[in-house]
């Protein structure tokens, strides 16, 4: 039997999470373009439960978890201060609650793993175009995953399942960019190889091997 090919991961900014997420770095951009910013001065990537919910809609977050790939700010634009200051409102579809939407500074992608080529992989935001100062790209669903094997909660776990069960990513890809990741890891190896190691056979036991 011939296994099926992955899925081509695609975004959809279109829930009321996904344009609280726009509205915030619209915001950003505005001030950029106002300051009169060259293009891509400023190239942001997203992780976390924000990224999750933008591939499946399998849960929302209240956080938004980015790094700062690229800064070459005009003098005096106080980026982090800007970020704090603008948390974005929405109501959640599903239970109705109004939240908020807050930009984590304490972030950072040495928290866990993470390959190397993660912003090659990423997706860009269709919404800030080559000729914006601001550049929002999506952490590639196998590099959300990777990240996630650090602190590994059950919450991370079950990101990861949704972004397997919804075929962006091929276990042996996963097993083989994340084991690289691993290996170049400056915290404890032995827990995300761990983790590694059970949500992929928890995987395939579950699917029959049918998505590797």
């Amino acid at each position: 039997m011939k296994l099926p090919d992955m899925i081509t991961p695609r975004l959809n900014t279109g829930t009321a999470l996904g344009q609280a997420l726009i509205s915030m770095f619209k915001s950003v951009e505005a001030e950029l373009t106002f300051e009169n910013a060259a293009p891509g001065v400023l190239k942001i990537i997203i992780f976390g439960g924000c990224a999750v919910h933008l591939y499946t809609n399998h849960r929302v977050s209240m956080d938004v978890d980015a790094e700062i790939y690229e800064a070459n700010l005009p003098e005096n634009f106080h980026l982090r201060t800007l970020l704090a200051e603008v948390p974005e409102q929405f109501v959640d579809e599903k239970s109705g609650r109004l939240m908020e939407l807050n930009y984590d500074l304490q972030y950072n992608t040495s928290f866990g793993p993470i390959h190397e080529d993660y912003w090659a992989r990423s997706l860009p935001l269709e919404e800030f175009s080559v000729e914006s100062p601001l550049h929002v790209h999506i952490a590639a669903p196998v590099d959300i995953a990777i990240s996630k094997l650090g602190r590994a909660t059950d919450q991370d776990i079950g990101d990861i399942m949704a972004l397997l069960r919804a075929g962006f990513i091929l276990t042996a890809e996963l097993s083989r960019l994340a084991s690289q990741a691993i290996d170049v890891y400056v915290g404890n190896k032995e827990s995300p190889t761990s983790v590694l190691t059970s949500i992929l056979q928890n995987y395939l036991e579950n699917t029959d091997g049918e998505a590797c």
